[in-house]
């Protein structure tokens, strides 16, 4: 009997060798009647293609379904207060659309290790997931881009073997050095998103100002990042679990039931930063997008309508 659960155990652990067969036996007594791949929704169409061009995805395929190429984990560090240094896990996917194209697909944090344990071929339903494009390292800057998402939430749904050919890497439509010096300008006018009234150093608290995040102005495109839809709506703050980013917030020392509202907008801060921007590590902190800030604080407001301003942490003078 030993032998016979082994062998159960090693059909069950690897479905991309072993597959059911019209005919099978299944354990509930009933018979497979059609071939299970039959089953498995094939992988989207011309999805990367439309987050390289910058096209909204949200209503062509609101949960994608992709092929896992090929993975790899990344341990990236992020401290905190006495120079506690928080390891932390990404897992970074080369996933193929049913175009044949192929992306990034970065899993969040939280998400990182049960990506780990994906195979070549495995096919993934996205979820939540956050479309976006960036410039590769060494890839010429912000002239040259490419698609990717940060995937939030998934569900492994088959197997399947991969395309004999897949297309090579596929870049964004290249920008001219106006657009790229009017990105930066947007940035810097992002960041603010009108609050504050004036530039006095020593206001530091501000109300909160609803902010408009459109194609034409998205706020929440920063630091290299461009959002192919608000972040806000791929990702949206109501659907963040506040305990499961405590187990991962180095600063987070509270119980969420007894976290001030103010903690708990410090712990998104970080979260969207650290997931969708890669903004982690030693003196590595930056100002969240107006866009995020608002729906925040809106999510968690301050009883008096007043939020301490972002202050950049100074450096040393060695």
């Amino acid at each position: 009997m030993q032998n016979i659960r082994e062998l159960v155990e090693v059909i069950r652990s690897n479905p991309q060798i072993y597959h059911l067969r019209v005919g099978d036996h299944l354990p509930d007594g009933s018979i497979v009647d059609q071939d299970e791949d039959a089953k498995i929704p094939a992988p989207t169409t011309n999805y990367v293609k439309m987050i390289a061009a910058g096209q909204s995805v949200m209503e062509y395929a609101p949960t994608p379904v992709l092929q896992v190429v090929s993975k790899n984990m990344a341990l990236e560090g992020s401290t905190g207060g006495n120079n506690h240094t928080n390891m932390i896990h990404f897992t970074n996917l080369r996933v193929c659309d049913g175009s044949g194209d192929v992306m990034l697909a970065r899993l969040s944090m939280q998400i990182a290790h049960d990506g780990d344990k994906l195979k070549e071929g495995d096919i993934i339903q996205l979820n939540l997931f956050t479309p976006l494009t960036y410039p590769p390292s060494g890839g010429g800057g912000s002239h040259h881009r490419m698609p990717a998402v940060v995937v939030h939430t998934y569900t492994k749904i088959g197997y399947s073997a991969l395309p004999k050919e897949l297309n090579p890497p596929m870049h964004c439509i290249t920008m001219t050095q106006d657009e790229v010096d009017e990105c930066v300008r947007n940035e810097s006018q992002n960041l603010r998103g009108g609050e504050g009234g004036d530039d006095d150093e020593d206001d530091q608290y501000e109300r909160l100002v609803e902010v408009e995040c459109t194609a034409q102005n998205r706020c929440c495109s920063l630091y290299g990042i461009s959002q192919v839809v608000c972040v806000c709506e791929s990702d949206p703050v109501d659907k963040i679990d506040l305990e499961m980013v405590r187990r991962y917030c180095h600063f987070a020392t509270t119980d969420v039931s007894k976290m001030k509202d103010g903690w708990k907008r410090n712990m998104l801060y970080w979260w969207y930063m650290t997931n969708i921007y890669n903004i982690c590590g030693k003196d590595n902190r930056k100002e969240p997008p107006a866009c995020l800030t608002a729906a925040i604080r809106k999510k968690y407001p301050e009883p008096n309508g007043l939020y301490k301003r972002y202050v950049p942490k100074k450096k040393s003078r060695n």
